[in-house]
């Protein structure tokens, strides 16, 4: 199922579970992205990547 930005930031309002944890994502992003000074490119794919790794 996919979801639209729109419905994404609604649960992320409603939730406060999965408002905590796209706040950890994203701070840990903008701060990997500092560090490295990759592209924004980069952490996209990267986190791509993470997503493919939880089943396996």
């Amino acid at each position: 199922m996919t979801f639209t930005d729109n419905e994404y930031f609604e649960v992320i309002q409603k939730n406060e579970k999965v408002q905590d944890a796209f706040e950890k994502i994203k701070k840990t992003c903008i701060n990997l992205q500092k560090q490295t000074n990759c592209p924004e490119e980069d952490i996209e794919n990267f986190l791509i990547f993470i997503s493919k790794q939880w089943n396996n």
